[in-house]
């Protein structure tokens, strides 16, 4: 008998994957990874780039009153990273140009085809660093998909 598969958890990541890889706004990014540590290590020559991760708080079950019915909701961190060789405030303005471009992508897919009943986007963390000569910035965006489960 084999591994069990997931039929709510990865597809949801997976339809996230597709809208950002298919959004014409996000056509320069280099990279869309799913594995975090993978993304924390991509050179610089994979940037802008996009990791999509399932957030520490994954998901929880909420049961709807009076009803049998269960919605559960789902959370994953979007990460947009970029990095330029002018200054600070380009990197951060080159930043803020790619985190509008995943939000409007996303809101563009609020139920990803149908997988999902509702979808919220917002930026939690923002971060920007010099390494070596040129300037890092990084966003984390929260996902939270709802999902009527049965």
């Amino acid at each position: 008998m084999g591994h069990p598969e997931s039929r709510r958890f990865v597809p949801i990541r997976e339809a996230v994957v597709a809208v950002l890889a298919s959004a014409p706004e996000l056509a320069e990014v280099k990279a869309i990874v799913r594995d975090r540590e993978a993304f924390g290590r991509l050179p610089a020559t994979q940037h802008p780039a996009i990791g999509v991760f399932f957030a520490e708080a994954v998901g929880a079950e909420r049961a709807r009153w009076a009803s049998n019915r269960r919605d559960h909701v789902y959370q994953l961190e979007v990460q947009v990273a970029v990095r330029s060789l002018e200054t600070a405030q380009a990197s951060e303005d080159l930043l803020l140009g790619y985190v509008e471009a995943v939000e409007d992508a996303l809101r563009a897919a609020p139920t990803l085809g149908g997988l999902v009943r509702s979808m919220a986007v917002s930026v939690v963390k923002r971060v920007r660093t010099k390494v070596e000569s040129y300037w890092h910035s990084q966003a984390t965006l929260l996902v939270v998909c709802e999902q009527r489960t049965s």
